[in-house]
């Protein structure tokens, strides 16, 4: 029996020590949290992977001590990700002139390196640290230039109807905005990745728009987002486009239904199989949008429709104060479905060779604005309409969510409940039960 009892405790040891010489070698982990906090979004994987030249090092400036322990366990989920992501830790106190460059608080920050180009971020979350590898991803800052000097929408503008979120959005994907009043500069810079008219509300004059026509001839990237109403001088270059604007306001007659108010905005929940789209899954909404069609089959434009309302919709041509809305198409209104946003490619002629051109025209520019922007999947879109124009595919619609369990909304009611319980109710009860329990001890 001894002999066994020996043996018995010798295989045991011995399964510790094989257990132990495993867990030195291979690791099993496992996200349980609500929206996989613990891991890596699809998004941010489709980041790393897009940047497949070379390793990505992060680099962080934390003294010795706790911290680091922490920001290993945040980062970790990136060099889970990809074995050319590594990890290196910087004592900021060994390297004085670093920090002082760097403008590295006692904190600490996080600086990103890939290809001999570095972003330093000073939170260590998966947003901050993806949106920082999106702006490595391109070699120069891509420049979005706005049309203004016509009350187009502006990204400097922080109201409702100002684009400031889209170009703070933009910037932390490694597009920079600018804006410019063709007027005044009498050209369109060489550096312009990306052309935007937003919605003029003033007419253009007639050498303003010969030059965004020469643009678009030479194959620059082109976005033009507008409401229903006057074209303010753009007609030639919407025949350029091959696009046509359609007379009327979208109307969805569900809108008590889905609650969004008001039968004027637009809803789409169904996205045309596309380059921008393939990743959308959230419901997008257009307020006073309007429709457009393409005429791309005379032309060599190649044209996709990304965005089309749904067949109970109606494009309205009179009034929309009426007191009850009604489809009559006697009156020139037109049944749905009906194009919102269509993309278009084609290639040309350049002084380099030949070229891919990319351009978009969307039958709205409210979608995009401070006010509508954070809406169930209005940022998402118009991130991917960017990332596609300027031709950054393998980026489409790369936007790190947040987990849904980040947060927790309580009413004041609820607020109130909680307080009874844990403050009144739970402690008095409590005490109540402790001294029912002494009382019968006493008794014994």
């Amino acid at each position: 029996m001894r002999v066994a009892h020996v043996l018995t405790l010798l295989l045991i040891v011995a399964v510790a020590l094989l257990a132990g010489a495993l867990s030195q070698r291979l690791s099993i982990s496992a996200d349980w949290t609500a929206g996989n906090r613990n891991s890596l979004t699809e998004a941010s994987e489709r980041v790393i992977d897009a940047l497949h030249d070379g390793p990505i090092t992060l680099r962080a400036y934390i003294y010795p001590g706790p911290q680091r322990a922490d920001v290993r366990a945040q980062l970790a989920r990136y060099t889970r990700a990809s074995a050319r992501v590594t990890l290196e830790f910087v004592d900021p106190a060994r390297h004085p002139q670093e920090v002082r460059a760097l403008r590295i608080g006692d904190d600490g920050a996080l600086q990103v390196r890939y290809q001999g180009r570095s972003q330093t971020v000073n939170d260590f979350d998966e947003a901050s640290v993806t949106n920082a590898l999106q702006r490595l991803s391109v070699a120069r800052d891509q420049w979005v230039v706005f049309l203004t000097g016509h009350g187009e929408r502006d990204p400097a503008d922080e109201s409702n109807g100002g684009y400031s979120d889209l170009a703070a959005a933009l910037d932390s994907q490694g597009m920079t905005t600018r804006t410019l009043n063709i007027a005044d500069a009498a050209a369109i810079p060489d550096n312009a990745a990306l052309v935007v008219i937003a919605s003029p509300q003033r007419e253009l004059l007639p050498g303003e728009v010969q030059l965004l026509r020469d643009y678009l001839a030479r194959g620059g990237a082109l976005l033009w987002a507008d409401d229903p109403g006057e074209r303010y001088g753009l007609g030639a270059l919407a025949r350029d486009l091959a696009i046509e604007w359609q007379p009327g306001t979208l109307i969805y007659p569900d809108y008590k239904t889905i609650g969004t108010g008001h039968p004027a905005i637009a809803v789409v929940a169904n996205y045309p199989d596309t380059p921008i789209s393939e990743n959308l899954n959230r419901i997008s909404l257009f307020p006073y949008a309007g429709a457009i069609t393409s005429t791309a089959g005379r032309s060599d434009w190649k044209a996709q429709t990304f965005l089309r309302s749904n067949t109970r919709s109606w494009l309205e041509t009179g009034a929309l104060e009426q007191a009850s809305l009604t489809f009559e198409p006697d009156n020139g209104d037109q049944r749905g479905p009906l194009d919102m946003g269509i993309a278009l490619s084609r290639t040309v002629q350049t002084d380099q060779g030949p070229q891919a051109q990319r351009a978009a025209v969307i039958a709205d520019s409210d979608f995009m604005s401070n006010g509508h922007l954070a809406k169930l999947g209005n940022r998402p879109l118009a991130l991917a309409l960017f990332q596609w124009l300027g031709y950054r595919d393998a980026q489409i619609a790369v936007d790190v969510a947040t987990a849904p369990d980040a947060n927790l909304d309580l009413t004041a009611r609820q607020i109130r409940g909680l307080w009874w319980i844990y403050v009144l109710i739970l402690p008095f009860g409590l005490l109540g039960f402790g001294l029912t329990r002494w009382a019968r001890r006493r008794r014994r």
